[in-house]
């Protein structure tokens, strides 16, 4: 099976992190099977939401119990290694949120909490209930730089950890697209792009293709120079960036997997040419954290 030599090769690797959630349709079991026997060699981290699709409603404490139940049972395992609530609208009230996380924890069937897609405002909200969140995971690369302007200095405030998803830009930064135009419409829903460039677009904004454009042209020099691969230069990047913990990088062939392990370390003059490069992109998107939605869900 695919996704059981997926898993394999991550850990041959050392690659023992693994994030799913409730809402990636069978994930939750096709990773659970897949670490059936050592279950212990692995760090899970899961997410509850979007229990129902787009729609779900915000969840109870009771709900939020279930979630973690299904979880456990789709995994088949006895804990999980971090519960996230994926986005803020999937908790009524933070302090009942906190409540029941903490009370989870104390039962031993989560060992910590945190949450994806949470704007500053948010974070402040949940840490004023009591909440002790490590991890806050976001949309974050080369061309996607909106969190450095108010969300990593609020995570660094309070001690947590970011893991950054779509470390390349759903292509964007592996150096196989010619020019933007290259791009399949199902990549072009994000707000780098224009709202014109696809009917599966739902965000309503301008996007940055010009900036985008240029940024990538640059890089692309940049690499060529170094004698470096795009997407291991856009991954090393992320890694060197203050307050990152994890990068999530899909993969969907055990090759994959070993091509995105390979990190390297990029001096600093890389770095700073790659992050100049890209200043054009960051100051065009503003602070929104959300790429998709007109309306930004993690605030």
């Amino acid at each position: 099976m695919l996704s059981k030599s997926v898993v394999d090769k991550c850990l041959e690797l050392g690659i023992n992190f693994f994030d799913t959630a409730e809402g990636y349709k069978n994930s939750e079991k096709v990773l659970g099977k897949a670490l059936l026997g050592r279950r212990q060699d692995a760090v899970v981290a899961t997410k509850f939401g979007f229990r129902d699709g787009i729609g779900t409603p915000p969840y109870s404490a009771q709900e939020i119990d279930e979630a973690v139940t299904r979880s456990l049972q789709n995994l088949q395992t006895t804990y999980l290694d971090i519960l996230q609530v994926h986005f803020p609208s999937f908790i009524r009230d933070s302090v009942e949120a906190v409540t029941e996380l903490e009370r989870q924890v104390s039962l031993g069937r989560i060992r910590y909490y945190g949450f994806s897609n949470f704007a500053p405002n948010r974070i402040k909200a949940f840490v004023e209930a009591g909440g002790k969140p490590v991890v806050n995971q976001i949309g974050y690369n080369l061309l996607w730089r909106s969190p450095e302007l108010e969300l990593i200095p609020e995570c660094q405030k309070f001690g947590i950890n970011l893991m950054a998803y779509s470390p390349l830009q759903q292509g964007l930064l592996t150096g196989k697209f010619a020019s933007l135009s290259d791009v399949p419409e199902g990549r072009r829903r994000g707000r780098l792009f224009s709202k014109d460039s696809t009917s599966l677009s739902r965000h309503g904004q301008d996007g940055a293709e010009e900036e985008v454009d240029q940024a990538l042209k640059r890089i692309r020099e940049i690499c060529n120079n170094a004698g470096i691969q795009m997407s291991k230069a856009a991954l090393s990047w992320i890694l060197q960036q203050d307050g990152i913990a994890v990068v999530i990088a899909g993969a969907s062939s055990p090759e994959q997997v070993v091509e995105n392990s390979e990190i390297i370390k990029l001096n600093n003059d890389i770095i700073q040419q790659l992050t100049e490069a890209t200043e054009e992109v960051k100051k065009k998107i503003g602070p929104s954290l959300d790429q998709w939605a007109a309306e930004d869900r993690c605030q």
